[in-house]
């Protein structure tokens, strides 16, 4: 009995130790700041662009990201129609900080992790999808892009050449081609699309002329063309040009039921009428503006046009781009212009 009583006692000494080794951990960790920053905030070495944000407690995280909210992102802009021409420039959605998202990742960040935000897009209400016919002569000039659009119906000694230069200029291109052409062009089409270029649908034959045709005659040009192309390069055009850029109500009716859409050209280099490297260099330039879409085909001069201008281009800030990327109301890789 006496040995149960001690074995009771000495117990009860090591609860009693316990209890005051807990509250006084508890009084500690209540009342001194490093030790609860260090535990319950943001972990060491850890920033949020660039500002340092160890031992930060989520309110004061939130009202961080919250600062950061006011000065970053855009308001999406919505799709212009002009009703006279029938056509669109297409939208471009907005950006900002998503703060739940943006929180959570700082919380959770390991140890000396350099955080940047979290930003989701923010859509227009008018956007060109309400209005799948309508064709489209240029992106949003809001953009700082434009793209290169290569008609191809003939000149394909030329186009080795032209690909060199782009690759080696760091430009890619979109390549609108006939389906006759792409018959007899299959090993052309596998090297634009392994270079990173798009390919895009210029009818079965340039000497098809849309208005001229009925539904079914268009339809059977794009359709044929499309699976051409998709034997050659294994995906399908999105986008569409007319020869001579005619078209009529019907065709952009065809084209859209076809799941893709029309898409002209905003500068021509008018590079058929040969006038040469020096006059289709400074037409483009003198009327060069975001969001606009250059037209040239494959022909002698092309490869000094493009090692001449392509710099030029670039010089001013323009991105050049695939026409769907020009297209494409998305913002890419994060870019932000302010708050509008």
């Amino acid at each position: 009995m006496k040995k149960v009583s001690f074995t009771a006692s000495r117990w009860q000494n090591v609860a009693v130790i316990v209890l005051i080794a807990g509250a006084i951990l508890v009084i500690y960790f209540q009342f001194d700041e490093p030790l609860r920053r260090h535990c319950r905030g943001v972990k060491a070495h850890v920033t949020f662009q660039g500002e340092p944000v160890e031992g930060l407690f989520r309110p004061e995280v939130a009202a961080l990201v919250a600062k950061a909210a006011l000065i970053q992102g855009r308001l999406p802009v919505d799709a212009v129609v002009d009703e006279q021409s029938k056509s669109i420039i297409p939208e471009l959605n907005g950006i900002a900080i998503d703060h739940e998202a943006t929180i959570e990742q700082i919380m959770h960040a390991p140890r000396g992790a350099a955080v940047l935000p979290v930003y989701r897009e923010l859509v227009p209400s008018l956007c060109w999808d309400h209005y799948p016919s309508y064709p489209a002569y240029g992106g949003n000039p809001r953009k700082p892009e434009v793209a290169l659009m290569i008609n191809v119906a003939w000149g394909g000694e030329y186009l080795p050449a032209i690909l060199s230069i782009l690759e080696s200029k760091g430009a890619r291109a979109t390549f609108f081609l006939t389906g006759c052409w792409a018959e007899e062009n299959e090993d052309l089409i596998r090297r634009i699309k392994a270079g990173g270029h798009e390919l895009g649908n210029h009818g079965y034959s340039d000497a098809e002329e849309f208005p001229e045709l009925d539904s079914w005659a268009m339809a059977r040009s794009i359709r044929k063309t499309n699976e051409i192309i998709f034997d050659a390069a294994g995906s399908y055009p999105l986008y569409f040009t007319p020869h001579k850029g005619e078209f009529n109500e019907l065709a952009l009716e065809v084209v859209s039921r076809q799941g893709m859409r029309t898409v002209l050209w905003s500068l021509d280099t008018v590079d058929w009428q040969k006038p040469g490297v020096k006059a289709m260099r400074d037409k483009i330039m003198r009327h060069l503006a975001p969001g606009q879409i250059i037209l040239m085909h494959p022909m002698e001069d092309s490869e000094a046009f493009l090692a001449e201008t392509i710099p030029l281009i670039k010089e001013k800030r323009l991105q050049i781009v695939t026409v769907g990327e020009l297209l494409n109301p998305s913002l890419r890789h994060g870019a932000l212009a302010g708050n509008q």
